[in-house]
């Protein structure tokens, strides 16, 4: 698919790397990756061991291919409940999906993007326009545990400012 190669614009990444410390972006290029450690599709994150090179406690940003984005959600509540490390994770918005319930059942946070659309980066880091989908992003903690998500709702707006600062 072809939005599974659209990049994170710098402002929603700055935003949330602000709060989280990035450690690694684990589903990168040579071109898109927004961390100074990256994997790539030939060091594939989902196949290599986080804790190798991360510590527990650290935080790991996500931007997965939007076509498969289930076992991206398996690994990453795998990483925590095993080595302790925490992913922030950039989805559609889609509460109907298989790896939707899969995170209904942990102790994570959803945020739900509201009063916009993200106008995420081609491979030149121009805007795309035409979004047809809002976003959500998904916070899984170190040593996430069963429970239930905690939701709350955060504007366009707030993201792109907070991230511009």
């Amino acid at each position: 698919m072809a939005n599974d190669l659209w990049r994170t614009p710098k402002e929603v990444f700055k935003y949330f790397n602000d709060q989280y410390s990035f450690e690694c972006d684990v589903a990168a290029s040579d071109d898109n990756h927004l961390c100074d450690y990256y994997f790539t599709e030939e060091i594939d994150a989902l196949t290599y061991s986080w804790e190798i090179q991360l510590a527990p406690g650290l935080y790991v940003w996500c931007n997965p291919p939007y076509s498969k984005p289930l076992p991206w959600i398996e690994k990453a509540i795998a990483e925590s409940q095993e080595s302790g490390i925490g992913s922030v994770i950039l989805l559609n918005c889609d509460m109907s999906t298989r790896w939707a319930k899969l995170l209904t059942k942990v102790s994570c946070e959803i945020i739900f993007i509201t009063e916009g659309r993200i106008a995420f980066l081609d491979g030149e880091g121009k805007a795309i326009g035409g979004n047809n989908k809002s976003q959500m992003v998904i916070i899984i903690p170190p040593y996430v545990r069963a429970g239930e998500p905690v939701t709350r709702y955060l504007p366009l707006v707030d993201i792109m400012q907070g991230g511009a600062e």
